[in-house]
């Protein structure tokens, strides 16, 4: 029965850690996408970019699914009430993944995959497709009459991942299909 407890504590602590370094760059508000868009685009280094694009991934991993529940744990008592105030100024009933978030695509020649929400390991799998080996180059449309042709997604920002082979590409397309 001990032996059942503590696997069963490990599997929390490890559920509740994985949570908590997904939220570390949590982005809820139309501010904060601006001000990431921008750092984005500011950065002259594919790699640098590429960095911020995972980490942002993986951040949105916590909303894209939580609906209305954030794990606060791990989290100041600061930042907890900056992200209860965040979820507080949402309107009732809208999930928090629909708001605020640029729309991914994965392109390759003519063809594109649109990134909608992941899961977690999902997510994780997708880091080792982007790397400067794989990418070739980002194309990041924010405020721009482009994003008249995304509709509401493009609202927030369109990030076209630029893939370099098509080999690549058809293993993205496996992972997110």
């Amino acid at each position: 029965m001990k032996l059942k407890f503590k696997i069963f504590y490990a599997l929390i602590s490890l559920f509740t850690a994985s949570v908590a370094v997904a939220q570390d760059g949590l982005i809820l508000t139309a501010e904060e996408n601006k001000e990431w868009v921008e750092n984005l685009k500011a950065e002259e280094e594919l790699s640098q970019q590429l960095s911020l694009l995972k980490k942002r991934i993986v951040a949105d991993t916590a909303v894209n699914f939580s609906s209305r529940f954030i794990c606060l744990t791990g989290f100041s008592p600061e930042k907890r009430k900056e992200i209860e105030a965040k979820r507080a100024a949402e309107k009732p009933g809208e999930d928090l993944h629909s708001r605020h978030r640029p729309l991914y695509q994965f392109v390759n020649n003519e063809e594109v995959i649109s990134l909608g929400g992941i899961e977690d390991s999902t997510a994780v799998d997708l880091q080792e497709f982007l790397t400067t080996q794989e990418v070739s180059s980002l194309e990041i449309f924010y405020d721009q009459p482009e994003n008249v042709l995304y509709g509401v997604r493009g609202e927030s920002g369109v990030i076209l991942i630029k893939l370099k082979e098509e080999k690549t590409f058809e293993r993205v397309k496996q992972l997110l299909l």
